[in-house]
């Protein structure tokens, strides 16, 4: 089962995730799969590899795509494997991705003796396809690949990629019995490295090492390469250009039991809704979270202001024309702060509102803790600025088209002072307009810096971001 379908841009909407392990002792299987769990997110698969043959005589690697919650799709289950519990006569490597939707991120020679799971993106794709004499159509993931495998050693692949391939990503190989990680030099994509005994641990976020008891090290740094045989690990690294670390890996792609670029994701998160509140003009009853990720940002929100916090939405089973169901015993004549961590098209939030207000909200006040998102991101986002709102419309005509009495954004000003001195550091792109270097300028947004988004120019002549 060699993974050589590639993704077409447009399916490109959420961040992968990746883990790997490095073992000197006999583990059973499900650890691999208990490391991708917490990464996980409703659908999508998780996509795994490891050496289920007798290393010594033939190092074949077994590949298989699960469900999240581990039952085998794809792959043939090998007699070692009568379910993916069952221990392995062998100290144990592997490497695996969760893969949101029917991306592969999963890749394998023909030989089945190496693989490769990769998140990111190769903006030069066309000239390695071409050096190497490869299709055009070539997947990412085969081309790095390719690229570690023409090298003489473990090591000269590893640098060989660093320097060969231009774009953000991160990657783990299975290389017979060892691991390599790599994070370009960038570091736009994260990649950390944990350790507990018996055990070393590679993953894209820390929640695999909280969910594992294990211990965080450190992030793979920008421009290194880790190499990892048995608990014996030696790091390589080439020159790197300017770091830039993705802002929304704290605002929304991480866990909140992560941390994500030295921050814990869940603190980073209150202090948002702290700076949201202290904004407050209105006067507000009660503040309503719109799950999922509204709930921390509010808790924060509720506190500062001493308004009670109510969980009054729950989500609808499949098939409704309405996102949620609201509870009418805590909405009756409320004015409701309706927090959200961020806001793309406002179709959902329109639907939302009118669901407060059949249930008898007084008046629904929209707070989104995180500035405008005004550009789709040549990583993430595949779809034309017309998906969100904020990259065309003003703050009347979004307060209009999502159908709430009140909107006010995080500030872009708050947000730096919430990633503190080295804010510099951060990719704030989708926010601003403004991307590093790393991404062609055929792939950005056109006119964004020329020509600001309404939204933008409205709240920096009226001083509406609340700032403090």
């Amino acid at each position: 089962m060699i993974i050589r379908k590639d993704l077409t841009r447009r399916e490109m909407k959420r961040a992968l995730r990746l883990f790997g392990i490095s073992s000197l002792e006999k583990r059973p299987l499900n650890l691999l799969v208990e490391g991708l769990r917490p990464l996980s997110g409703k659908g999508g698969n998780l996509q795994i590899a490891f050496i289920a043959d007798d290393f010594k005589e033939r190092r074949n690697i077994t590949l298989q795509v699960l469900s999240p919650e581990g039952h085998i799709l794809k792959g043939k289950r090998d007699e070692h494997l009568r379910d993916h519990g069952c221990d392995i006569d062998r100290p144990f490597v592997g490497i695996g991705c969760y893969s949101p939707g029917s991306r592969p991120c999963l890749f394998a020679d023909k030989s089945r003796e190496s693989a490769l799971v990769f998140d990111g993106v190769i903006f030069n794709r066309k000239e390695l396809t071409a050096a190497m004499g490869a299709d055009p159509d070539t997947p990412d993931g085969l081309i790095a690949l390719e690229l570690y495998k023409n090298s003489y050693s473990p090591e000269s692949g590893i640098r060989r990629i660093m320097e060969m391939i231009e774009g953000p990503y991160s990657l783990l190989i299975l290389d017979g019995t060892s691991v390599a990680a790599i994070r370009d030099p960038t570091g736009l994509r994260p990649l950390l490295w944990g350790m507990t005994e018996g055990k070393l641990l590679f993953a894209s976020e820390s929640s695999s090492f909280v969910a594992l008891s294990s211990n965080l090290i450190r992030e793979v740094g920008p421009g290194e390469g880790l190499f990892a045989a048995g608990l014996e690990i030696s790091s390589i690294r080439v020159a790197g250009g300017e770091e830039k670390r993705c802002v929304m890996e704290l605002l929304t792609l991480a866990r909140p039991e992560s941390k994500a670029h030295g921050k814990s994701v869940y603190e980073f998160r209150k202090l948002l809704g702290t700076l949201l509140a202290r904004a407050e003009m209105r006067k507000i009853d009660i503040a309503v979270p719109l799950p999922p990720s509204g709930r921390i940002p509010a808790l924060a929100y509720s506190s500062y202001l001493r308004v009670p916090l109510e969980e009054a939405l729950r989500s609808h089973g499949p098939g409704s024309p309405y996102p949620f169901m609201a509870n009418p015993h805590v909405l009756e004549g409320k004015r409701i702060a309706l927090i959200a961590a961020y806001l793309r098209s406002g179709h959902f939030l329109r639907k939302t509102a009118e669901v407060l207000r059949e249930k008898g909200a007084r008046e629904v006040h929209l707070r989104i803790a995180s500035p405008p998102l005004v550009s789709s991101c040549p990583l993430y986002e595949t779809d034309e600025d017309g998906e969100f709102i904020a990259s065309s419309a003003g703050l009347r005509e979004i307060m209009k088209h999502t159908g709430v009495d009140s909107i006010v954004y995080l500030s872009l000003r708050n947000l730096k002072r919430a990633l503190g001195r080295d804010w510099k550091s951060f990719c704030l792109g989708c926010l601003d307009g403004h991307f590093p270097p790393i991404f062609p300028k055929k792939l950005l947004p056109a006119g964004i810096l020329r020509n600001p988004p309404p939204v933008l120019r409205e709240l920096e002549e009226k001083d509406l971001f609340g700032d403090i």
